[in-house]
């Protein structure tokens, strides 16, 4: 009994002597592979909160800039407008200049083109393509009515009629709302109105007081509103010339120097600007209801964002 046992052992020794001999005679690629699928653990934890916070930044910064622009001169109905489409064409001028805007990330609906229908699938265009990088301008310039009975607001398109039932024919401020809340894809989204009452875009009393309180969480989600004025009749400006909304915004974007501009800050000159020099009084804050999470929109300069896509390369 002793020999067997003894004779068992000494194969058993044996057979471990040449599976080991084996596993060092593989190449070291292969050996190399499985210790790696061993411990192949989530570490991130171990980043400190600096670190982390630095990564989601560059992380989240890697996206596109989109434009969309509905501005209108001309009306069937409604008194044309002088500046409502060079308000918008110099905007996106500077936005391509400085801010890493380009053409094939911009939506553009000027005059007929603005119709109800295409503005909405302007919206459903920019849902399919959208990420959660991805950052949205929206400005629009032409007339705005109010409906004090209801308290809603609207949009004129090219076409909207006078008179009884003419608001079946507008873009209402619920709808655009609407439309951003389902945007829900995109990072920041800064809604910018050039329009008689459109302060009636802010749902909220508090939007309709509030001002821009500065938000530095730049990874996280934004919806932020701008309007020319509040419920009242609003300037377009000597003819050719811009409106006094669209001049203190375009000269604000095209004379600053900070890399990183927040919409907040946007938001404050110009409100400043405009009230100290007509008797329009915007409005600014964040958009209730359509998913603000306490981000701010970013303009960064062309060589700042050049810098960031480098980096995130």
């Amino acid at each position: 009994m002793k020999k067997i046992f003894a004779l068992f052992f000494l194969l058993s020794l044996l057979s471990w002597s040449s599976f080991a001999q084996s596993e060092l005679e593989k190449p070291k690629e292969n050996r190399a592979s499985k210790t790696s699928t061993l411990h192949s653990f989530d570490v991130s934890y171990l980043l400190g909160s600096g670190e982390a916070e630095d990564l989601d930044l560059v992380v989240s910064e890697g996206g596109k800039n989109y434009l969309l622009i509905i501005a209108i001169d001309k009306y069937k109905h409604w008194k044309s407008l002088a500046n409502a489409v060079k308000d918008a064409r110099d905007l996106k001028a500077v936005l391509k200049e400085k801010y890493g805007f380009i053409d094939e990330n911009i939506f553009e609906y000027l005059n007929e083109e603005a119709s109800p229908e295409n503005v909405r699938d302007a919206f459903e265009s920019l849902k399919a393509k959208a990420t959660p990088q991805d950052n949205l301008l929206i400005y629009y310039s032409g007339h705005g009515s109010y409906d004090p009975s209801f308290d809603l607001g609207y949009w004129i398109p090219s076409n909207g009629r006078l008179g009884g039932n003419a608001t079946s024919t507008y873009i209402p401020n619920d709808h655009i709302r609407n439309y951003i809340k389902g945007l829900d894809a995109f990072r920041h989204i800064f809604l910018v109105a050039d329009a008689c009452f459109s302060g009636s875009l802010f749902a909220s009393e508090a939007g309709k007081r509030g001002g821009a309180e500065e938000e530095a969480k730049e990874s996280l989600k934004s919806r932020w509103g701008l309007s020319s004025g509040n419920l009242e009749e609003v300037s377009d400006g000597e003819k050719g010339k811009n409106s006094p909304f669209a001049t203190a915004l375009i000269n604000y974007l095209k004379s600053n120097l900070k890399d990183r501009l927040r919409a907040s800050e946007v938001i404050e000159y110009v409100k400043g600007q405009v009230t100290a020099n007509t008797q329009q009084t915007p409005i600014g804050s964040n958009l209730t209801g359509v998913g603000h999470e306490g981000g701010n929109f970013i303009f960064m300069l062309t060589g700042e964002a050049e810098a960031v896509d480098k980096k995130k390369k």
